[in-house]
């Protein structure tokens, strides 16, 4: 018995615990009923190379014969080498590209032998072309669905186009659709015009936002796209929703992953929940959010008028993207087509794991590249979306990433660019890997500053550690270096600042956590955070609720759970009021305050001087000048009130506080700070008084 696998096109290697015993003269490698020349045969313990003195080729059937008995030689080492990418990567449109008058499919598959296109349930050989297959349906093929049979390995797959743009649900079935009959006109809707440097941005999770009772929303279209498209309110008379985050002033929504994954069933949506991150197809928009998931058009159309709804209320949108790896390799329309060649592998052949998922998703492969980039245009062009958060970025190459800038940067609107910066034991050298310390490489690139995140409440990894705000101010120097974007390897230009996200904790549920103390105060010690995040240099970033102090009542990690642990909690929007009406303050004054757009650490150093007091040392004191406009911002991180004093004797006035609302007083030389309070004094001339 023997294993034989096909390690380069003139290389195979055989498996055999009777590897020392095989002569050449017993090995016979046929292809096609042709026998291929062996030049030489290389023995070890328990395999044998043998070298070919012609190539293999790709387009038939190839065996291996011995002792009277036939061993197909599978794929080994071949597709994961550039030789492949070499040998076959081509510019060629994938996937279904419909016209009026017909369709061209093409599937890129080179280690597949024959290839079946099945549309409308009939049956079309397709051509083999230098390693993608080829059909023209010289017909009117929108609404069709479609699948490929592949054979390879002397195996025969159903497998659906993994370039499709719609699905039946569940993603049984592929459809041909043409995009410019389903909603005319829209790839052309006007978009804001939001500057990059002006972006607030605010996550949040399609389903979360409306399936509450409370959400004002229908109660057909709760954890729907069509529920956050109309005007709604909650019982009692506030704003949610779209009206919600429009009346807050954030400047870009970031949708967590609305394209199709796997662990919801689109026919049974409210008996599992998921955050997304399990993708399946990265063109399709995900089923259990439309009215009708059996439909196909259905939910292209309804998301589409999200986000051209979002647009019409002022909001640019962001997407949520998931490259780093799939869902489960085995089902994957990738691994199908091309064994080996989308995944990274570690030197043994096993998969690589870095993103702790099962599979890496092998980005600097040039056909896996070209998949993404031509996701990245698709859903610019089709969807008019205004930018990408890319999931794990850290595994993602920084080539690929590269070639999205250039995409961004080709776009009659500004694209916004962010992504996790981690660095994951993946199968990629360190060199290559789209992090923080190789920012320089992509300028355009914003990373989450988990250094602001933990400096600010403590790690995420140890929930009893304490940061500035539930901490006493510790790490005073810290802070001041953070908040001007200026500890290594970030900077304002590329820094995320936030505090929260979907991920670990909620900020309320990490204080309750870490702090234990009265409410009020780790209310304000939540207000304190979320102040230095939009106050910071940089990019600020809000999860959504966080604002009415999003619970989910102390778990850390809700990717699966329930509605209840997952929603928007649109009770608590009336019972924080208050906070909301500070955060909606610091979001409008960021907003017209034009030093907040500087990026560079020089201008910001030249804006900016930092304040001590004496009598409250992890006090955060910042003096800003720029053009007309002066300001202090001041925050005592501790329960004591004191006086603290100025070294100038101009007028100040309070602009924001969490601790007092209609304080008219002028200060100066001095200002009597509350325990817990962050405040915002503006300057004032003195022909006012």
């Amino acid at each position: 018995m023997i294993d034989a696998y096909l390690d380069a096109p003139y290389q195979i290697t055989i498996l055999s615990n009777n590897a020392q015993n095989l002569q050449k003269k017993d090995l016979s490698v046929i292809q096609n009923d042709d026998a291929l020349p062996i030049s030489t045969i290389e023995k070890y313990d328990s395999y044998l190379t043998v070298w070919l003195t012609r190539p293999v080729s790709l387009d038939y059937f190839t065996c291996i014969k011995h002792d009277g008995r036939m061993y197909p030689l599978m794929m080994g080492r071949y597709p994961m080498s550039i030789e492949f990418d070499l040998d076959y990567a081509t510019d060629q449109l994938m996937g279904a590209n419909y016209e009026r008058s017909h369709t061209t499919f093409r599937v890129f598959a080179p280690t597949v032998i024959e290839c079946r296109l099945i549309i409308d349930g009939e049956p079309h050989a397709m051509e083999k072309i230098n390693g993608y297959f080829e059909k023209t349906i010289d017909k009117d093929c929108h609404g069709k669905y479609y699948h490929y049979e592949a054979s390879h390995n002397h195996v025969t797959h159903n497998i659906i186009d993994p370039y499709v743009k719609a699905v039946s649900a569940n993603a049984k079935e592929a459809m041909v659709v043409d995009f410019d009959r389903l909603m005319p006109g829209y790839t052309h809707h006007p978009v804001p015009d939001i500057p990059n440097d002006s972006a607030i941005i605010y996550e949040m999770h399609v389903r979360d936002i409306t399936s509450h009772p409370n959400s004002g929303v229908r109660k057909e279209w709760r954890g729907l796209y069509l529920g956050m498209t109309e005007s709604t309110s909650t019982k009692h008379r506030l704003t949610s929703g779209l009206s919600y985050m429009k009346e807050l002033g954030v400047t870009h929504v970031e949708l967590m992953p609305v394209n199709d994954f796997a662990t919801v069933d689109e026919l049974n949506r409210e008996t599992k929940y998921n955050w997304g991150y399990d993708p399946h197809f990265f063109m399709v928009p995900e089923g259990s959010y439309a009215t009708d998931p059996s439909d196909p058009i259905s939910r292209i159309i309804e998301l589409q008028t999200l986000i051209r709804t979002l647009h019409e209320n002022g909001m640019k949108v962001i997407l949520d993207v998931v490259y780093n790896h799939v869902y489960q390799i085995e089902t994957s329309s990738f691994e199908k087509l091309v064994p080996g060649y989308y995944f990274r592998h570690n030197a043994d052949l096993s998969l690589s794991n870095g993103t702790g998922v099962g599979n890496d998703f092998a980005t600097e492969k040039l056909m896996a590249r070209r998949f993404i980039t031509d996701t990245i245009t698709f859903w610019l062009d089709q969807y008019r979306i205004d930018g990408y958060r890319f999931d794990l970025m850290g595994a993602l190459d920084i080539e690929t990433m590269q070639s999205i800038e250039f995409i961004a940067g080709e776009q009659d609107r500004d694209i916004f660019l962010l992504g996790e910066g981690w660095d994951l034991p993946t199968a990629l050298d360190y060199n290559k890997k789209t992090l923080p310390e190789h920012s320089y490489r992509v300028p355009s690139v914003h990373f989450f500053n988990d250094h602001f995140r933990d400096a600010l409440k403590g790690s995420n990894f140890d929930l009893s550690e304490k940061g500035y705000v539930n901490g006493d101010g510790q790490g005073i120097d810290t802070i001041r270096d953070l908040y001007m974007g200026r500890q290594r390897p970030f900077t304002a230009q590329m820094s995320i600042n936030y505090v929260e996200v979907h991920d670990n904790h909620t900020l309320y549920d990490r204080l309750r956590y870490s702090s234990g103390k009265r409410q009020y105060i780790l209310e304000s010690q939540h207000q304190i955070a979320t102040a230095l995040v939009l106050l910071s240099f940089g990019t600020p970033f809000l999860h959504a609720g966080q604002e009415f102090f999003r619970t989910k009542f102390g778990h850390g990690n809700t990717y699966n759970l329930s509605d209840l642990l997952n929603r928007m909690d649109w009770n608590r929007r009336a019972k924080y009021q208050d906070n909301i009406e500070f955060v909606k303050s610091l979001i409008q004054f960021r907003k017209k305050e034009d030093v907040f757009r500087l990026k560079d650490r020089e201008s910001i150093g030249k804006a900016l001087s930092f304040m001590t007091f004496s009598n409250l040392p992890n006090g955060f004191g910042v003096r800003i000048s720029h053009g007309t406009s002066e300001f202090m911002i001041i925050i005592n991180p501790t329960e004591k009130s004191m006086e603290l004093d100025f070294d100038e004797s101009s007028n100040y006035e309070i602009e924001i506080s969490n601790q007092r609302h209609y304080d008219k007083g002028v200060y100066n030389r001095s200002f009597y700070i509350k325990g817990y309070e962050v405040a915002v004094l503006r300057k004032v001339t003195d022909s006012k008084y």
